[in-house]
C-alpha cells in the first residue's frame, strides 16, 4: 500500500483555484520531486499535505490519504500528534522560521519537549546528538548560538536535524537548497539521501532545479500554472520526455564543457 495518496485535489483561495486536479502516490522509502517555476503550485501542494495552507487556502476537491487515513478530516490535536513525529517539514530557510531572539538550543529543546515528556537536560542532550548526526561539529556550540550567527548551510542542517528528531516516515522539503551556494547545496542533498538510506524516510522535495530533482528522485512531477504538466521516473524525464516545458527546464540546468551535470 502507498504511504501517501493524493487523489485529484483542487486547492483554492476563496473562489480561485491555484492547484487543479493534482494526484500523486508515494511508496515508503521513495523520493519524489515537484519541479517548476515560482507560482506553479509546488509549495501549495506540500503545505496542503502538511495541513498548513496559509490565509484561507483550502482543499476544495479530492482527498489526501496518509497510511489509508484522510488527512482532510484531521482535527487540531490529531495534526499536533502527526506533525514532527510521522510527517516533518523543512522550509526554504530554516533560520527564518526560528525566533531570532532565541538561541537555537532554546528553540530545539522546546520542540523536543512538545513531542516528548522529558527534562530540559535530556532534551538538550538529544538536540546535540541530532545536530552532530547532521554533521554539525560541536553541537553544544550550535545550541548556544542565535540563528543569525550560523551560515545558511548550518541553519538548514539545524532544520533537518529538528525535522528528523523523531525519524518521520515522510519528510516534506520546500526548496531546502535554493538559498545556499553550490557546494553547500550538494552537501544538503547528500544528507537528505542519507536519511532515506539510514531511516527509510520517504521525501517529497520542492525545487525549481531539475538537476537536483534528477539526482535525488525516483519520480519527478513537473508543474506549471497549478497543474501537472509532465511526470515520470528520472530516466524518462531526462531522456524520453517529449514535453516542451520539461525540455526548457532541462536547458536551464548549467553545463560545463558541454556536459550537463544531472
Amino acid at each position: 500500500m502507498a504511504m501517501l495518496e493524493v487523489n485529484n485535489i483542487t486547492i483554492s483561495y476563496g473562489d480561485r483555484p491555484t492547484v487543479k486536479d493534482f494526484s500523486m502516490t508515494l511508496e515508503p522509502g521513495k523520493i519524489c520531486s515537484l519541479v517548476g517555476e515560482s507560482g506553479s503550485g509546488k509549495t501549495t501542494v506540500i503545505r496542503a499535505i502538511f495541513g498548513l495552507l496559509p490565509g484561507g487556502g483550502k482543499v476544495t476537491e479530492g482527498d489526501i490519504l496518509f497510511e489509508g487515513e484522510s488527512l482532510l478530516s484531521y482535527k487540531k490535536d490529531q495534526w499536533r500528534k502527526l506533525r514532527g513525529s510521522d510527517i516533518s517539514m523543512i522550509f526554504q530557510d530554516s533560520g527564518a522560521m526560528m525566533n531570532p531572539t532565541k538561541r537555537v538550543g532554546a528553540a530545539f529543546t522546546e520542540y523536543i519537549r512538545t513531542h516528548e515528556n522529558i527534562s530540559k537536560a535530556a532534551a538538550t542532550k538529544k538536540g546535540i546528538e541530532m545536530l552532530e548526526r547532521m554533521r554539525l561539529p560541536s553541537g553544544d556550540n550550535v545550541m548556544r548560538s542565535y540563528p543569525f550567527q550560523l551560515s545558511g548551510g548550518m541553519r538548514q542542517r539545524v532544520g533537518i536535524a529538528m525535522g528528523m528528531t523523531y525519524q518521520p516516515k515522510l519528510l516534506l522539503a520546500d526548496e531546502p537548497t535554493s538559498a545556499l551556494d553550490v557546494t553547500t547545496q550538494a552537501q544538503i542533498v547528500r544528507q537528505m539521501m542519507e536519511l532515506r538510506e539510514n531511516y527509510g524516510t520517504s521525501i517529497i522535495i520542492v525545487t525549481h532545479n531539475l538537476g537536483v530533482a534528477a539526482y535525488m528522485s525516483d519520480h519527478i512531477i513537473v508543474m506549471k500554472n497549478g497543474v501537472i504538466e509532465d511526470q515520470g521516473d528520472r530516466d524518462h524525464m531526462l531522456y524520453h520526455s517529449d514535453n516542451e516545458y520539461t525540455h526548457k527546464l532541462l536547458d536551464a540546468v548549467p553545463s560545463i564543457g558541454g556536459v550537463r551535470y544531472v
